[in-house]
């Protein structure tokens, strides 16, 4: 086996032909465009031809690229099934799902829960993230939230949500109601880190003076995840204004309202990985319920 190149140039071989592009590649294997792009050049000279025909604004596989690529994908898949096998006989087989954390306390939880009922065996790892999304290599099935325009082969929509505006009823009193868009500018504001931008948005919509939505206005308050965001909002410290997965318990409770009811589309999408990779039967079955669930019951607000 001393005629074999290397593993990550067949990696990136095997994404950039299935995706037909270097970029999306990259995205997926967590590489910059130049390491795949050089991966590729690389295993051409290795191999003694081009794999793909290079466009302006697209790819295409050359009649060595199409050659190649199902052996390439059975050796890539070989490896993997392998290895499940070994970690199999040294113990019990882990799922681990990487997931932003407040979409873990507001829905998956839930759903791990149910699936555990299901499949009393199942070994399930949960990753709570804060904006950084993890490797492919750590985790096996991988939840997002990604702006629409971004959304690649490589995810699976689930669902898009509506933003909404919530405070605590007794924050509601103590600001003398909110009846009118124009009447949020007597709230204090919660922004999410990171996610700064959902304020300025809403005010731009309802033709509100965005300077007033600026994080770092006067009185302004901030946190790290959607999650604290909702704590903060529940326990009367300002206006919130989330996707509607993270305010429905709220609501329902009577812990939150929303004055002025939907404010607006999500501008991202919840997206789930593609599960073309996955050798588990677990693995699979969680994938599989994870998406059934979605489709059958989107944890968003009603109409």
């Amino acid at each position: 086996m001393q005629d074999l190149p290397p593993l990550n140039y067949l990696r990136s071989f095997e994404a950039s032909a299935r995706m037909l592009s270097f970029t999306e590649a990259a995205r997926e294997l967590h590489l910059t465009q130049a390491a795949v792009s050089g991966h590729i050049r690389a295993l051409e000279q290795y191999i003694g031809g081009p794999l793909f025909a290079r466009h302006p604004r697209s790819l295409t596989l050359t009649s060595l690229g199409n050659a190649y690529l199902p052996g390439v994908q059975q050796a890539l898949q070989q490896v993997q099934q392998a290895t499940h096998a070994i970690l199999r006989r040294r113990g019990v087989e882990r799922v681990v799902i990487s997931c932003p954390v407040s979409l873990m306390d507001h829905w998956l939880a839930d759903l791990v829960a149910r699936f555990g009922v299901q499949h009393p065996g199942a070994a399930v790892t949960i990753h709570g993230r804060v904006w950084v999304d993890e490797p492919p290599e750590i985790a096996d099935i991988i939840l997002t939230n990604v702006y629409k325009e971004a959304l690649d082969r490589a995810s699976l929509p689930l669902w898009q949500d509506q933003m909404v505006a919530v405070c605590a009823p007794g924050y509601l009193t103590q600001i003398g109601g909110i009846d009118a868009p124009e009447d949020l500018l007597r709230a204090r504001l919660i922004h999410s880190l990171g996610r700064t931008e959902v304020w300025l948005q809403v005010f731009q919509r309802l033709g509100l003076p965005v300077a007033t939505a600026d994080p770092g206005a006067e009185g302004a308050c901030q946190a790290n995840t959607f999650g604290s965001v909702i704590a903060l909002a529940e326990a009367g410290h300002g206006m919130a204004v989330v996707p509607g997965v993270f305010a429905r318990a709220g609501l329902h409770a009577g812990r939150l309202v929303a004055p002025l009811g939907q404010v607006g589309p999500c501008p991202w999408v919840c997206t789930i990985s593609d599960s073309s990779l996955l050798t588990s039967d677990v693995a699979r079955a969680l994938h599989q319920f994870i998406r059934t669930e979605a489709t059958a019951h989107p944890p968003v607000l009603d109409g």
